[in-house]
């Protein structure tokens, strides 16, 4: 039996689509439970209607999604009206708990939604342990009838984000909307657009997206619904943080990432070299070591070196040992031969002219102007309908785009920091790329095109029929799924 927390809604979970026009039948067989049970002597404002489909629409979102995930499967619904409160700015003005619980109620009632178990005050808690529930089949159903389409449930995240300090719980606050942050929020609207427009995908087999199941990884609905940036400031101002999160592809071991393809076809990841340490020393005017990270430990300790330093810079005050090996490298003192304190002290020692600002917190400051680099290099493409895919320090794209990608990302840090900066290709092991071969062959797949064809063009240029029925099947279903979403969508619009 899993010890593991069910997890609480999502607020940023809704249904557009089909999915999104059938819910609205529940609504109007509401309005008439209402009635007949004489539990409503008036009609519904407008607001009131606002908001009991905006709950709608997150409640079936999530029922939907944890159906999905696992049909046994429970999630937690809160009846604090302080947990609305306090998550506004996830979901939006029209959501309440009076219409959220209403609609559950009414779900419960015609026998589409389980209650699991009651909620309950935890003593050692600082909120109760919600409510648990799930979908039943007869509400699945009822969706499947109007074919329902994976894309039909979707994120609905603020693109811009503003977090508040670690002592105020890192949550998400309001902020007044200036030029300023309308024009940042057009920008990513920009570059979701183009990401929206074609399709990143993971090209591995099919076991292997289940056996990610198991850590939490839940790609085969995440692919779908996580295609789209936001941008998180932290500490209350817009002068902190700013980086990119949303994309499905961040939140894979990295081991994963060469095996990414954007619309059917192999990438490429290019990686600024120890980029907070050279802003750091250009901060302060001075040259910065060829490896910041070599401290005199074997080569196979940089990564726990370039952990610890960037901790340093980013934090303000006492760093815990690292741990958690779901977090990157663990600090071992049996194999390090040092305290942790000492480990610490040991890299400050190869920087010296660092000390002042080792525990200021500073690489916040830094990581906004990595970000507006990012920013910079992303529009670069998407005003061209290009998809790139950030991971922070890195990016993602079409291999045949390698040598320009790699001359804006030089030329935009050194528009921002004024120095220069390495940028390193990460490639494929050769086990890898034993794998990718093995891929290939087992898909039929023609690799030998021309990387300079507009495959960025908004057609389906795909002249092969695959067959499916092999590991890689489920792969290239989700290809073919979204060029059909996509196509049917255009033609919608028409």
């Amino acid at each position: 039996m899993s010890n593991k927390v069910p997890p609480l809604i999502d607020p940023s979970l809704s249904l557009k689509g089909e999915s999104a026009r059938r819910f609205l039948i529940f609504l109007d067989q509401m309005a008439s439970w209402e009635k007949s049970n004489k539990l409503r002597q008036r009609s519904l404002k407008e607001s009131d209607l606002k908001s009991r489909e905006a709950s709608a629409k997150i409640l079936c979102g999530n029922l939907i999604q944890f159906w999905k995930r696992d049909p046994k499967g429970t999630f937690g619904i809160l009846r604090s009206k302080t947990w609305y409160a306090n998550n506004r700015v996830e979901l939006g003005p029209y959501v309440t708990q009076k219409s959220m619980i209403g609609f559950l109620e009414f779900l419960i009632e015609r026998n589409l939604v389980e209650k699991v178990s009651d909620g309950r005050k935890h003593p050692d808690a600082k909120q109760g342990i919600p409510t648990q529930i799930r979908a039943k089949q007869g509400l699945i159903d009822f969706f499947e009838q109007g074919k329902m389409s994976p894309f039909d449930v979707e994120n609905t995240y603020p693109q811009i984000v503003l977090k508040s300090d670690k002592q105020s719980g890192k949550e998400i606050i309001a902020y007044q909307e200036t030029d300023s942050t309308q024009a940042m929020d057009s920008r990513v609207t920009n570059i979701n657009q183009t990401l929206l427009n074609h399709w990143a995908d993971l090209e591995i087999p099919h076991s292997d997206f289940i056996a990610l199941q198991d850590k939490g990884i839940h790609l085969q609905e995440t692919l779908y619904r996580r295609r789209k940036l936001h941008r998180v400031f932290n500490n209350g101002t817009f002068e902190d943080g700013g980086r990119f999160y949303g994309g499905w592809w961040q939140s894979i071991p990295s081991r994963l990432r060469p095996f990414i393809t954007i619309n059917g076809k192999p990438t490429v990841e290019l990686d600024y070299s120890t980029m907070h340490p050279r802003m750091l020393y250009a901060h302060i005017g001075m040259e910065c070591p060829e490896d910041p990270y070599n401290v005199g430990f074997n080569s196979d300790r940089r990564d726990l070196v370039k952990k610890a330093f960037n901790a340093m810079i980013n934090a303000s005050g006492r760093i815990q040992p690292f741990n958690n090996p779901e977090n990157g490298p663990v600090f071992d003192e049996d194999e390090i031969g040092m305290s942790w304190n000492k480990f610490l002290d040991h890299i400050k020692s190869y920087h010296p002219k660092l000390k002042d600002l080792f525990g200021t917190g500073i690489g916040l400051k830094f990581q906004r102007i990595d970000s507006d680099i990012a920013e910079a290099t992303m529009l670069h493409f998407t005003r061209r309908n290009i998809p790139i895919l950030p991971v922070h320090d890195s990016f993602i794209m079409h291999h045949g785009y390698e040598d320009e990608l790699r001359n804006v990302m030089a030329k935009e840090f050194e528009k921002k920091v004024g120095t220069s900066i390495p940028i390193k290709i990460e490639r494929m092991t050769s086990e890898q790329k034993a794998v990718q071969r093995e891929h290939d062959a087992e898909r039929g797949l023609y690799v030998n095109y021309n990387p300079n064809d507009e495959f960025h063009e908004l057609t389906n240029d795909f002249d092969i029929i695959f067959d499916t029925d092999h590991e890689y099947g489920e792969y290239e279903k989700r290809l073919s799924l979204f060029w059909a979403n996509r196509d049917s969508s255009s033609e919608s619009l028409r």
